[in-house]
């Protein structure tokens, strides 16, 4: 039996020595994959010795890359032969074949055998053949049992058959016993030769080798390598352990390799190949014609010259691998494929490729090498050319990802930065726009006062349109914006558009005209949010520009295609008119038809350039006719299909802060939570003024212990706030018991672009509402609101992972390393923040727990607990609270966590 031990050594002397004799490596594998014997084929093949192996993966002896293939091949079963990639002691690549037998208590055996150089070619035409299993080993017999060679143990004296394994007698059949019987299975021309080799092994005391054909009972001849191992025991000779291993395929394939060469011998002419022929014994090289001339020499006769002086013909680069290549050829007697360059004088010297083999004499000894020549300078000089075109090739995709990364990079900084622009500038701006509004409509002001107060809310009014306009095309021209369509009645939708800007056109004087052609289906699919913005656009500049008259809105038919209904929606109106000298950069970003239009009407010059990539990302167009001082007709065409139902769908039901407004409740309790005073102070006096009962927190802290012990109707929630942002206090809200969970957030923030609307989404929010605000819009919208019936808010977790940053610590931590953290970490949020504790001991464990949780990728917990371990004791309580349930979730969250990296990190199984 083999051991489980690490020495690797059998139990048994001679089950060693039958290891050892076999031809190659053998190798027992365990279940992990771990190497538990190495025979002493590892010195031969490796350069190492087998106690080297023992304990190594088997997969750490391929060659980096290869071990993941060999795996899932040995997974699904596969028995080989298997071409190998190995690295022996010296680093260097060995090229091999290895069989794979399971064995019976689990792991495999594998026998390894390497493929001599220039038989490459043969070990790829079996990559059809996927990496076996290997070898079983339950006993002495058992284990030879299981080598695919062909094995046998004979006397000294009689030489009969003391042992022969499976494959011995499978492929020899009942021969008996004796020599004559086991020899006559030798071809008659090899006999003597194995008698000869057994002979001098035996004299030497040592193994030998020799290529025979056998003949098997259900075939005729093939070739084996044969391996004789002199058995001896205290000196004395005992007899011979003996393994043959099937080369037949191999042997086959060199003989047609060498009628190959015949056959190029006599194709030279056509292929433009010359002839060499070196004659060992004097060191003279015969070249023909063709031959000479590339080497310089006349060509119009043979040239017969001396090693020595070909040699100096030769590039002095190339001529160590000249001469390796011939020597391993000649001591290996096997065909050799060189390249070397030969100087021409005036130009660049010539690329010459040689192939040739040794042949041998009478006496079988290699007297001669012959072989053919061949001009590879033009494939040379294409490989060349290749080889820089794919460098050039390379450097500019890689310049071309570098500079992409780089735009992307500065897209990116440029989005962060309108976000953080959008958020300072519309923080400050909803208390100007605010407070103006309430100091105007308080009633309390004299006329001049009244009129200040206007001026400064429609100032403030202006900002926040150039405010819109350029976030709105920063994400547009970001490509962050994403179209979704939905049954859409555009009927309906066009009038609300021409309802909207109606006051403004009566406060001008300006009549409004809707014109619908009947053909229009009544439910088309658009995205009904930017077609709408896309409406207000044209319509708000056909007021903006037009002095007196009248803005007319036309929805016509203009056919049908496989695509859907084509639509043309134009906006005309009798105002100022554009000339078309002008109208080509109308539609650029921050043009207007001229400069006396931004000082007469002000406006960004961006509602167009917004309106015309959003119409092409719905996959249609915007035109214009106009002449200065005749009006403006802008016409938006598009192909929009109808639903997937036919004309019995009907719109989905709109966002619920799109709904008109239901009869307003009397009053409600609404917590306002604020970090900003100015602006919790603005919220509180409008919904107070209202008639409501307002709460007000400063953070998040403050806005989950307020929806914990206060009956709340609503709660408007800013997003950036210190300690607990909003979305993150909306998610523990979430997760409160009972009716707590279940009162509506409506997010009241300056961050307004479109993923973070969808963020506030994800969070658990119902809606938001962007700053600044007007007091009418803020009293609708809370109206809005306390009208409808509470619902139950989606699942929402009350602690999120934040996956990339654990991914980058992932990366830089072994798998055992970042196990013991996450297992530490979870000990310590679950044990922290006890109830009980003191104040001190409660932010000393806030101030430990908030590195370990930001380095993991918690990145809330780690933001509150450093909240908590600086707040004061007014809102200790608050924070604490919310700590304490951010610990508890993320405790449960870390041990998923555990099981992944548990998971990620066993190792394959071989068997």
């Amino acid at each position: 039996m083999l051991p489980s031990a690490m020495t690797g050594a059998p139990e048994s002397d001679d089950l060693a020595a039958v290891l050892d004799a076999v031809a190659g490596l053998v190798l027992r594998i365990d279940r992990a994959g771990l190497t538990t014997f190495a025979s002493a084929g590892a010195h031969d093949l490796l350069g190492r010795a087998p106690a080297d192996l023992v304990g190594r993966p088997f997969l750490s002896l391929l060659r980096p890359g290869d071990g993941e293939a060999i795996a899932q091949s040995l997974a699904r079963g596969a028995a080989g032969p298997l071409p190998l990639n190995l690295l022996d002691a010296r680093g260097a690549l060995v090229t091999a074949e290895a069989s794979f037998r399971p064995l019976p208590e689990g792991g495999r055996v594998a026998t390894i055998r390497p493929v001599p150089e220039g038989d490459a070619t043969l070990a790829g035409l079996r990559r059809g053949a996927e990496p076996g299993a290997g070898l079983v080993g339950a006993g002495d017999r058992t284990l030879a049992d299981t080598l695919p060679q062909l094995v046998w143990m004979e006397g000294a004296e009689t030489g009969e058959t003391l042992y022969a394994n499976r494959a011995f007698e499978a492929y020899c059949g009942p021969i008996g016993a004796t020599r004559a019987a086991r020899t006559g299975r030798f071809h008659p021309e090899d006999g003597p030769r194995i008698a000869a080799a057994c002979l001098a092994a035996r004299e030497q005391a040592r193994p030998c080798e020799v290529q025979a054909r056998i003949r098997g009972q259900a075939c005729g001849y093939r070739w084996h390598q044969l391996v004789f191992r002199p058995l001896r025991r205290d000196g004395r000779w005992l007899g011979w352990l003996g393994s043959a291993l099937d080369i037949d395929e191999i042997v086959t394939a060199r003989k047609a390799l060498e009628q190959t060469g015949d056959l190029l011998r006599l194709a030279q002419e056509a292929a433009a190949a010359g002839l060499f022929d070196v004659t060992l014994g004097t060191r003279h090289i015969i070249l023909s014609p063709e031959s000479a001339r590339r080497h310089g020499l006349p060509g119009d006769r043979p040239a017969v010259i001396g090693l020595a002086d070909w040699m100096r013909r030769i590039l002095p680069a190339d001529r160590a691998p000249v001469l390796r290549a011939v020597r391993e050829a000649v001591s290996a007697r096997r065909t050799f494929d060189v390249a070397f360059r030969v100087p021409t004088g005036a130009g660049p010297p010539r690329w010459i490729q040689a192939i040739g083999r040794p042949t041998r004499d009478a006496d079988d000894a290699v007297a001669r090498v012959t072989g053919l020549t061949f001009d590879i300078t033009a494939r040379k000089d294409t490989e060349q050319a290749l080889v820089e075109a794919k460098a050039a090739a390379e450097a500019a995709k890689a310049a071309a990802e570098a500079a992409r990364a780089q735009a992307e990079q500065a897209n990116a900084a440029k989005t962060d930065f309108l976000s953080a622009m959008s958020h300072e500038i519309r923080t400050p701006l909803n208390a100007v726009i605010g407070f103006a509004s309430l100091l105007a409509g308080s009633g309390r002001l004299d006329p001049d006062l009244r009129r200040y107060a206007d001026l400064a809310q429609v100032a403030g009014e202006s900002l926040r349109t150039v405010v819109d306009d350029i976030l709105d095309f920063a994400a547009v021209e970001a490509g962050t914006v994403n179209l979704c369509p939905e049954p859409v009645a555009v009927r309906d939708l066009a009038a609300t558009c021409l309802g909207i800007v109606g006051a403004a056109a009566a406060e001008k004087g300006l009549e409004t005209v809707l014109e619908v052609d009947p053909a229009i289906p009544e439910i088309l699919v658009a995205d009904p949010g930017r077609l709408r913005q896309v409406l207000l656009n044209l319509l708000n500049n056909a007021v903006k520009f037009t002095p007196r008259g009248t803005v007319r809105l036309h929805l016509g038919h203009a056919g049908r295609s496989p695509q859907g209904e084509r639509i043309r929606i134009a906006v005309s109106d009798t105002g100022i008119g554009i000339a078309p000298a002008q109208q080509a950069r109308l539609f650029e970003r921050f043009a207007q038809a001229d400069s006396s239009i931004r000082r007469d009407f002000g406006g960004t010059g961006l509602g167009l350039a917004i309106s015309r990539r959003l119409v092409e990302r719905m996959g249609g167009t915007i035109d214009l006719v106009s002449e200065a001082g005749r009006g403006a007709t802008f016409t938006v065409s598009l192909t929009l299909p109808a639903p997937p139902g036919g004309q019995g769908a009907r719109p989905r039901p709109v966002p619920r802060s799109s709904v008109p407004a239901p009869e307003p409740a009397s009053s409600g309790r609404i917590l306002v939570v604020e970090d900003a005073a100015i602006n919790r102070e603005l919220a509180a006096t409008v919904l107070r003024a209202a008639g409501h009962a307002v709460e007000v927190a400063e953070d998040g802290f403050g806005a989950v212990r307020a929806a914990e012990t206060l009956d709340l109707d609503l709660v408007l929630m800013d997003i950036q706030m210190p300690g607990l942002d909003g979305m993150m206090a909306t998610r523990l809200i979430r997760s409160l018991p009972g009716r707590a969970a279940t009162v509506p957030v409506i997010a009241m923030t300056a961050n307004v672009l479109p993923d973070q609307i969808g963020a506030f989404a994800a969070a658990g929010m119902d809606d938001h509402f962007a700053k600044p605000f007007r007091p009418t819009e803020l009293r609708a919208r809370v109206d809005r609101w306390l009208a409808l019936p509470r619902r139950e808010p989606a699942a929402v977790p009350a602690s999120t992972l934040d996956r990339r940053r654990y991914a980058e610590s992932a990366a830089r931590l072994p798998p055992d390393t970042l196990r013991r953290l996450l297992r530490h970490f979870q000990a310590e949020a679950e044990a922290a923040f006890a109830e009980g504790e003191a104040a001190p001991v409660l932010r000393a464990q806030a101030h430990m727990l908030a590195t370990a949780a930001g380095q993991i990728g918690f990145t809330a917990l780690g933001k509150a607990c450093l909240a908590l371990e600086a707040s004061g004791e007014t809102v200790f309580v608050d924070a604490l609270g919310a700590v304490r349930r951010l610990a508890r979730a993320a405790a449960a969250e870390t041990g998923g966590l555990i099981r992944e990296t548990d998971a990620a990190s066993d190792p394959g199984r071989l068997s």
